[in-house]
């Protein structure tokens, strides 16, 4: 079983009134970003589309676009952060 934590910050806090939910995978197969995201669609019904709409994923404090985009792996006890992106100037 593959368990990941999930932490939601800003815009995606406020769709899903969580601050955290941990999303479990039966499997031992290989888990990607895009994978993690459609689950939490289904388990919380909140869709995230990182890389747009300001919102980004870090994956153990590293930004996914970086590690492979929605196609980044996956471990046990990872950590993502889906947050939104605020700018200012």
């Amino acid at each position: 079983m593959i368990k990941i934590l999930v932490k939601f910050i800003g815009r995606p806090y406020n769709a899903t009134n969580k601050r955290h939910v941990w999303i479990y995978f039966d499997s031992h197969d290989e888990v990607t970003l895009r994978d993690l995201l459609n689950k939490i669609e289904v388990e919380i019904g909140v869709r995230f589309d990182v890389g747009k709409e300001g919102i980004i994923a870090l994956i153990n404090g590293r930004n996914a676009h970086y590690m492979g985009g929605l196609n980044a792996n996956l471990k046990d006890l990872d950590e993502v952060i889906i947050a939104s992106v605020a700018g200012g100037g």
